[in-house]
């Protein structure tokens, strides 16, 4: 069961991405802000599990709010579009981690 629920959850996450990467491209919106947008949030995403102090959460959502304040005063609006591809495939990526598996000796 648990392995059906993965392989949908995977499938709306792909058609979720490719939606919004048709919907960019038919609008006309600007692949450098997408493509900044996604690279400069996809690691801490994948990586929010691992934050473990109170100071490390604190930095992350102030340089979080920060950022998302100068994209709002300099229009940088495409940006968000990037953000939104790196929550929902950085989401899946920290959810569904590889798992460490133990080496086999012979």
């Amino acid at each position: 069961m648990k392995n059906k629920f993965n392989f949908i959850i995977g499938i709306v996450a792909s058609l979720l991405v490719s939606a919004i990467i048709i919907y960019s491209i038919e609008n006309n919106h600007s692949f450098a802000q997408i493509f900044l947008g996604f690279i400069s949030f996809i690691f801490p995403i994948i990586f929010i599990t691992s934050f473990k102090s109170k100071v490390s959460i604190f930095l992350l959502s102030t340089i979080i709010i920060m950022v998302a304040y100068v994209i709002y005063k300099l229009n940088f609006l495409d940006f968000i579009i990037g953000v939104g591809l790196a929550i929902i495939s950085g989401g899946a990526i920290s959810f569904y981690r590889v798992s460490r598996a133990k080496v086999f000796k012979k």
